[in-house]
């Protein structure tokens, strides 16, 4: 049940030829929103892949800033450190055990997206998923 919204979401993307850019694009904006009640959203990163992907977002509440600061949250590569003490999106399944700003991780396995957030990390900065991605809230990390 927990794939059953995603992969409707793929084969619909699917039939229209959308790229893993637009895939990526896609989930993350709803991650994003899912955790936040804001009317705009921040987003801080310094990856070139990430802007990359933030072009595509269709919702217009998700927007880049260029202060770690003012950012709600933090979207990490793997090579990336940041000590703004925000919460951060990672794309690596490891980093997202060992970082403790790592509220939810996002990456492909054997062809399909997999999504995870952690209780423990979102009742640390005061965060909730809500909606249909409640699902992928784990209480084990």
């Amino acid at each position: 049940m927990k794939t059953v919204t995603l992969l409707l979401i793929m084969f619909f993307f699917s039939n229209l030829g959308a790229s893993d850019i637009e895939w990526e694009s896609l989930i993350l904006e709803k991650m994003l929103t899912s955790m936040s009640s804001r009317n705009k959203v921040l987003i801080y990163t310094k990856s070139i892949k990430m802007k990359k992907i933030v072009e595509y977002l269709t919702d217009a509440r998700v927007r880049v800033t260029k202060n770690c600061k003012r950012a709600d949250f933090v979207l990490l590569e793997e090579d990336e450190k940041e000590l703004c003490n925000k919460p951060e999106i990672v794309f690596n399944y490891r980093i997202y055990l060992h970082n403790q700003n790592a509220v939810g991780v996002f990456f492909w396995q054997k062809g399909r997206p997999t999504i995870r957030f952690s209780l423990k990390r979102l009742e640390q900065f005061n965060l909730q998923v809500r909606g249909e991605l409640s699902k992928f809230v784990s209480s084990n990390q």
